[in-house]
């Protein structure tokens, strides 16, 4: 078994690692080198980092250029698998593997297709998700799918917690069903439907408005969970929301603070409030709302805000 994998940041990982473990012969693509965190540093992709580890050949071509055609032609893949990789795939290279160019997209297509199906799922307040293991063609994740499978999505279920739900969902699905795909032996299912597109998340998505309700935001923090994180004002400072808990009840005006326990901090919003469990000060660490209220003192009445610059 020959394998191009194809995907870059740290949830491809794991399918990487699968295809090693079947014993195949792997050539890997990646995004370029780009400069990551407070270093500022020029740093390889997750996906290039391991692969390095692991020995493998590592390209970071553009995929639409001819030198990138002509190494996956000339390396005879059976198949291209996909898993976040971040580009386009142009026709002539969907057409060189033996058997299919495969992609695990976690959703139940044809909702939701793009490019952040965890984030739109919990941002609607969905309780059903799951995976998708497709063959790809021109269009956008509208192919055939081979298999799939569905999971629960509870309430304390952020980004995070739904990521790692899906990808061990899709890596038992795959190491099930693993002498199928490698022998060509899978049924091929049309998606059915009306698709749902999913919309890429802008930078005016990471400030809180607590004019909404208190449901949507409660949502949003959880599907924005660490990237890109949700953020507030408070006494003029940016303050990252990372963990909160939807309040049903709750008196006072968007954004005021209406209670401030060891548990949390509760935040009035429109039809009911959220309760802030864990923090982020800017230049600091994530911390527990009891460590932000020893060090803050905040007190009923105060605000968190949106700065309303950063959104127009």
């Amino acid at each position: 078994m020959k394998i191009v994998f194809m995907g870059s940041p740290e949830i491809s990982v794991p399918f990487l690692d699968f295809c090693v473990s079947k014993n195949a012969e792997i050539m890997v693509f990646s995004q370029k080198d780009k400069i990551r965190g407070r270093g500022k540093k020029l740093e390889p992709t997750p996906v290039k980092k391991r692969a390095l580890e692991l020995g493998l050949e590592v390209h970071t071509l553009w995929s639409k250029s001819e030198k990138a055609f002509e190494i996956i032609k000339n390396f005879e893949p059976d198949i291209l698998f996909v898993v976040a990789y971040g580009q386009i795939l142009p026709k002539r290279i969907l057409d060189i593997p033996k058997l299919y160019p495969l992609n695990v997209h976690f959703s139940l297509l044809p909702k939701y297709r793009g490019s952040t199906p965890v984030n739109t799922a919990l941002l609607n307040g969905d309780a059903v998700s799951g995976t998708s293991i497709m063959v790809m063609d021109e269009e956008l994740d509208s192919g055939d799918v081979i298999m799939s499978a569905e999971c629960a999505v509870t309430e304390s279920d952020n980004a995070t917690a739904l990521f790692d739900k899906l990808t061990n969902l899709s890596l038992e699905l795959l190491d099930k069903n693993w002498e199928k795909i490698a022998n060509g032996n899978v049924e091929r299912v049309p998606q059915k439907g009306e698709p749902v597109f999913t919309k890429m998340i802008q930078k005016s998505d990471m400030w809180l408005d607590f004019e909404s309700d208190a449901k949507v935001l409660f949502n949003k923090i959880r599907a924005f969970t660490k990237e890109p994180g949700v953020r507030a004002l408070f006494r003029g400072n940016i303050v990252g929301i990372e963990k909160a808990e939807f309040v049903g009840n709750c008196a006072g005006n968007p954004g005021e603070i209406a209670e401030v326990s060891k548990s949390g901090i509760v935040v009035a919003c429109r039809n009911g409030g959220i309760k802030i469990t864990e923090l982020k000060p800017a230049g600091k660490n994530p911390m527990r709302a009891a460590e932000f209220i020893n060090g803050y003192r905040p007190q009923p009445g105060e605000v968190f805000s949106t700065k309303q610059e950063e959104i127009q």
